[in-house]
């Protein structure tokens, strides 16, 4: 198992890992996307799944909408389905993963947070 698969599990990754570098660097390139597709402004739909397009690796059906700003993580591990509605100001912590089904409505500053911790005891 890679340090992809093994933090999309939920098992503790450490930096002293193989791939570990890689890991972090995609969730800094993947919030420097977000940023900058925050600090455009007004985008037309197009543009906004083009940025979802590159945040997540794959295409966003065009009846789904998502209204900037949106802050995420690492990205990879977002699924979205048709017909989305998902406002203004959520945030996606998805290194768990997060998979969203069709005509799901997100209300604004919602908060999908899928990094877990090891139990204390």
């Amino acid at each position: 198992m890679d340090i992809f698969e093994k933090d999309l599990s939920g098992a503790m990754v450490s930096p002293d890992e193989p791939g570990y570098d890689k890991l972090i660097s995609t969730i800094f390139d993947t919030m420097a996307t977000a940023a900058e597709m925050n600090a455009k402004g007004w985008l037309t739909p197009e543009e906004v799944h083009e940025y979802l397009r590159r945040i997540t690796g794959r295409e966003i059906d065009k009846s789904t909408t998502l209204l900037p700003p949106f802050y995420v993580d690492y990205g990879k591990n977002i699924r979205i389905g048709k017909g989305c509605w998902i406002q203004q100001g959520c945030t996606f912590f998805d290194r768990g993963g997060i998979t969203i089904g069709d005509g799901v409505f997100i209300a604004p500053k919602v908060n999908l947070i899928t990094i877990t911790r090891p139990e204390s005891g």
